[in-house]
């Protein structure tokens, strides 16, 4: 139902996966789904979204771009692809619209608050528009991919002294505020415990 109301739902859906002291551990797991299994765009708006931020055909700076995505996530979707130079890259594609969609559902979210406030006595100590309030200022920045890249460039210079650590390379040249490109890490989500049990890494 989260996925039928569109991105915006999808990212509060994402937000409450965190949250197992609010919601049963059921609804949890599901939300969990929402972190790389959303439904993914195809892969011609993808293309298109790169070739209008690059201004050109995606042919002159990749080798390849593999169509079938790595994840898909509510705002942006992740594809493997190579450089003409020869380095393995991953990209991050914000969704064609959702700019635009995010700020439509923010305004169903905002009545949906005023009317808890108005109505649910009980909601007001929770103070729900000032919830929705601190969800857009979130969303404004996640949607914003140059943002991000400058934060991996600053994580990375404050651990580049750390052999423990890696943050991937961000290539500016190729990132925009709807396009993220950096190095490709290979490794096992913190997440599973599995996987970290079988190579005998301390969670």
């Amino acid at each position: 139902a989260f996925e039928e109301l569109g991105p915006t739902f999808v990212k509060l859906g994402q937000l409450l996966a965190t949250r197992p002291n609010l919601i049963p551990a059921a609804f949890v797991e599901e939300f969990k789904k929402f972190h790389d299994q959303v439904a993914p765009v195809p892969f011609s708006d993808i293309q298109r979204t790169l070739e209008e931020d690059f201004g050109k055909g995606i042919d002159s700076i990749f080798n390849f771009i593999t169509p079938e995505p790595l994840a898909a996530a509510s705002i942006a979707q992740v594809h493997a692809a190579q450089l003409k130079t020869g380095e393995n890259v991953v990209i991050k594609v914000q969704r064609p619209g959702i700019v635009e969609t995010i700020n439509n559902d923010l305004g169903v979210l905002y009545t949906i608050a005023g009317l808890l406030e108005s109505y649910v006595p009980e909601s007001r100590p929770f103070n729900p528009q000032s919830i929705v309030d601190e969800f857009f200022k979130t969303l404004e920045l996640e949607t914003n991919f140059v943002i991000e890249a400058n934060n991996i460039k600053r994580i990375g210079q404050n651990f580049a002294e750390d052999p423990l650590i890696k943050i991937p390379k961000v290539y500016f040249e190729y990132t925009t505020s709807r396009v993220l490109v950096m190095e490709e890490l290979n490794g096992i989500r913190l997440s599973d415990h599995r996987a970290l049990n079988s190579m005998n890494i301390d969670k």
